[in-house]
Parts: structure tokens; sequence; C-alpha cells
């Protein structure tokens, strides 16, 4: 039974008590049952289509925010949407040797300085730059798409992009230690012409905008805030027969230290700004955060345990300590801490720390050839072997990272086990 509807068979309609068959309705009419569209029913699709997709980018940018600015969206372009596809890795490196500290990834790309040459990668194992290196003691510095190369005791340095060398140059003296910001501000602590150690400023266009003469200690680390504006200079020297640890704050536009801090009894490795208003000292027994414009700092000590590892994590203002409970470097506590001294989370394991990496509220280790992820819980979340020869291990997302190893860098979904497969 059939009502009549407007529009069917206006022309050839049977009674509303007849069965119609199609096969008695003339072609011309057949076609007429195709009901159009109205305008107001097309538009409503769509702005529906429209407010999906709208939504699903504003879902993406939410996931994606800490890397969703000007310089990161103009580099992904460049160089993953116009550059070529690359192999994939893993990717063998340049040259014969590639430390552990000059090695990272920036902003999703691999950056390394080997004995021989710096290198850019992609996120599909395209190299990008290669720059011949000079230098027989080389090192690595890098803060966003900047990086620093020097040579250890010699005086020639060069700054790179992920393009490449922007610049090139020598010293006045042979290079102890140097940072770079974001910025592009550097700085280079070199030999004293009679000093200890004499610290050099110089702003993205090359030009030197500072100069600092230290004739109490010598300068061994060095962290330039990310605007480029003053840096924590750290330093040793001996007192009664003791370490004393020497920490100057510098403010590029004054010429006396802001503070000067000293630490009795403990030697500094390391330092790195966690934001601009507060750094972290890693030392060997014990770490300390120093608020700048403050005298005064806070202390994480070890509790006799031995310093194995350490890592920062600028985005989420924190750094991880990997602690040996038995002295030989196994059995480490992984202690996070935030930029005020308080603790995040204590894990206790089994495992060495041969490399250190934080994401977020993701804390993995390299032991040996398999990385162990665990939550801000202390659960393991995953284990993953990285093949032969593994050294240092970066984490890129909460189940992905870079492993680089002996001879070659590869990129790892520790989620997924057939990655496993790939490690040769």
């Amino acid at each position: 039974m059939f009502r009549r509807l407007n529009g069917h068979y206006t022309d050839n309609k049977k009674s509303d008590r007849e069965v119609i068959s199609y096969e008695d309705v003339p072609l011309d009419d057949y076609e007429q049952e195709k009901t159009e569209m109205s305008p107001e029913a097309v538009k409503k699709i769509i702005l529906g289509v429209c407010l999906a997709i709208v939504a699903g980018l504003i879902v993406f940018a939410f996931a994606n925010r800490d890397n969703l600015t000007a310089d990161n969206i103009s580099n992904w372009w460049t160089y993953e949407v116009l550059g070529n596809a690359g192999n994939g890795f893993p990717v063998n490196v340049v040259g014969t040797d590639v430390k552990s500290g000059n090695f990272t990834v920036n902003q999703g790309r691999v950056a390394y300085a080997s004995d021989t040459s710096f290198v850019t990668l992609n996120s599909k194992g395209n190299e990008i730059a290669n720059v011949q290196l000079r230098y027989s003691k080389p090192a690595m510095k890098s803060s966003g798409d900047r990086f620093l190369t020097y040579g250890i005791g010699s005086d020639g340095y060069q700054i790179h992009d992920f393009d490449g060398m922007l610049y090139s140059d020598e010293a006045e003296g042979a290079i102890y230690t140097a940072d770079i910001s974001s910025s592009g501000v550097y700085g280079l602590v070199t030999e004293g012409n009679g000093y200890l150690t004499v610290l050099y400023v110089f702003n993205s266009s090359n030009n030197r905008i500072y100069k600092y003469s230290f004739s109490e200690h010598y300068i061994t680390s060095l962290a330039i805030n990310s605007d480029g504006t003053g840096c924590i200079a750290v330093g040793i020297s001996s007192s009664g027969g003791e370490a004393e640890t020497g920490v100057y704050v510098l403010d590029f536009t004054k010429e006396e230290p802001v503070s000067k801090i000293i630490i009795s009894g403990d030697t500094v490795i390391d330092s790195q700004y966690l934001n601009n208003s507060s750094a972290v000292l890693i030392g060997s027994a014990a770490s300390y955060i120093i608020k700048i414009g403050e005298e005064d700092y806070k202390t994480v000590d070890y509790s006799g345990k031995t310093l194995a590892n350490y890592c920062f994590n600028t985005s989420t203002n924190s750094f991880a300590l990997a602690l040996s409970k038995s002295g030989d470097g196994r059995s480490c506590d992984i202690e996070t801490y935030d930029d005020s001294a308080e603790k995040i989370s204590s894990i206790s394991t089994q495992y060495g720390a041969e490399s250190l990496s934080m994401y977020k509220g993701i804390v993995a280790v390299l032991d040996g050839n398999t990385v162990y992820g665990f939550d801000n819980s202390g659960n393991e979340i995953y284990s993953f072997d990285t093949g032969t020869g593994s050294k240092k291990l970066v984490l890129t997302s909460n189940n992905t990272g870079y492993v680089l190893s002996i001879n070659q860098i590869k990129f790892f979904d520790f989620s997924d086990s057939s990655t496993k497969d790939s490690v040769n």
C-alpha cells in the first residue's frame, strides 16, 4: 500500500489502492523517483562536516600543544612535508664515534656531532645537514634549533641550525666549556690570560655582548637561560684541602654577578636551567636547586647512594636522578624532582642506568641493550630489546624514542613488539 507522495509520478499516478510496478512506469517518470536534496539540507551537511574537522583539529592541537610554536610549525613544513622521505631508521652514523653527550633529539629531529661531522636527520631518517668538524675532542651543546660545536682544549667552534653551519670562528683561547640558548645567544669559557678562566658571550649575530673573568674558580659548566639574558657559571677550586664549588649567577646587563654561592665538599658536574627563574646543579653527592635572585639554595641529598645517571626535562620543569644502591651502577632508584626540589616520584629497580630519559610522566632507563619504562607510580610499563651496542636513549613520547648505538641511530615504538624485528 502506498500513499500519494508529492513529486512521485504526478503525471502517471494510479489509484492509492493499486500496487505500483516499476516495470509499468515510463523511463522518464522512473527517473523522477530520485528525490532532490534541498539546499538547506546540503548546508547542514557541509556545516556538520566542517564542525567535525574543526573539532578534530582542536583535539590534535591540544594533544600537540607543546610543539605547535611558529618555529616548530615552520620546521615541520620544511623538513617533514617538503623534505625527502628518507630510507627510515636505523641509520648508520657518520664517522667512527659519537659520544653520548653529543647526541640529541630536538623538535622531533636528530642531531649529533661525531669525531668527523655535525649531522642532522629528519623524522624519516633522511640526512638534512652534514658539516665537517676538525676537532680532536668534539663537544656539542644545543637548545631548540640552535647547535654549538667546539673542540675541548682547542679554539675552534661553529654555530649550526638544522640546515647546516651558520657561523664558524676561533675563540681567544682554548675552550673549556660552552653553551647556547634557543634565542641564539651563546657563551664560551676559555683559558684565562691572567685569570683562571674567562667567559665570552655573543648574540645571535655573533657580536660579543659580555665578558667576565674568573679569578677564584675554574669554570667547568655553563648554562644560558632560554631568552639569552643571563647564565649560571659553575666552577671548582680547593679550600683547606677540600673541594669547593663556586656558582655565579650572571646578568649580561650587569658587570658584577647577581649572586654568588659557595658549595663546600662537593663537585658539580653539570648545570641546567629548568626555567628562567630556577636552575639545577648536578653534583657528585647531591643536587642543588637555585632560584635566580635568591641567596639560598635547596639540596637533594643522595643519602650515600652513587649517582649513576641523570637527565633534565625543561618542558615539565623537572629532572631525574638514577642513584645506585649497590655502588656499582646497578639496582638504581629512579627519583624525579620539580624545580622546587620536591620529589615527584621514586622508583626502586634492579636495573642499571647507562642512559636515563624523561617524557612528561614517563621515565625510562637503558640497561645494557634493554629499555625499561616506568610511570609515576613506579609500574614497569614496557621492556624492550634495542640491540647490541646501545649507548643513549632519548624518549620522544610515552612509547617512542631514539637509541644511539655504537654505529647506528635507531627509532623504536616501545609499545609495538614488531619493531624488535628491525633490530639487527
